[in-house]
């Protein structure tokens, strides 16, 4: 059974279209089989997809090891009720990440949808905070992770990503543009995803 991988945060502009490019791009092209989907109504992992990774759909009958989901940039968790179509995604995702920056603005608007994900998600799932665009030698970038994780309440991804060209070249060049470590640094977040 494939593996529902979901990039989420109810604040826009953290990166989870490109998080979500890099991490299926990447186990895409280490062999495995990857559908995407995009629940996103601005299609930018479609758009991708199609136009720049030109990656083709899985042929007829092959059944996919990973599905990465890219939700959209903004999604309102603070109603008592959330809806309906936010609660089946969290139900059926085996990995939900959670992308956010490590600013206080970011990791603030991330608390509803922490909260949001260990209410609805499955008792199989994995819930894990990824820190994007982390400038590591600023004040805000060096701060401890594992501390900000407790605070969130999840754990955090050991393989966080740094604000680097290479990243956001891939939007319009496609995932070649990703070389050496910066290349080995998505591998290795693939699979800790995944693990």
């Amino acid at each position: 059974m494939a593996v529902r991988i979901s990039f989420l945060n109810q604040k826009g502009g953290v990166g989870k279209s490109t998080c979500s490019i890099l991490v299926g791009a990447a186990l895409q092209s280490a062999g495995y089989q990857v559908q995407f989907e995009d629940m996103d109504p601005q299609g930018s992992l479609a758009m991708w997809v199609s136009h720049v990774g030109k990656l083709a759909p899985l042929p007829e009958g092959v059944a996919p090891d990973v599905i990465i989901c890219d939700t959209p940039g903004r999604i309102d968790v603070s109603a008592s009720s959330p809806d309906p179509f936010f609660r089946d995604l969290i139900s059926r995702s085996d990995r939900l990440v959670i992308v956010a920056e490590k600013s206080l603005f970011s990791t603030q608007a991330s608390i509803p949808m922490v909260e949001s994900v260990k209410q609805f998600m499955s008792p199989t799932a994995r819930a894990m905070i990824l820190f994007n665009k982390v400038r590591r030698r600023t004040l805000v970038g060096g701060q401890n992770e594992e501390e900000m994780g407790r605070d969130l309440g999840l754990p955090v991804l050991k393989n966080s990503l740094p604000l680097a060209a290479a990243y956001e070249s891939t939007q319009i060049q496609g995932f070649s543009v990703v070389v050496s470590k910066n290349r080995e640094r998505i591998f290795q977040l693939a699979l800790e995803i995944l693990r």
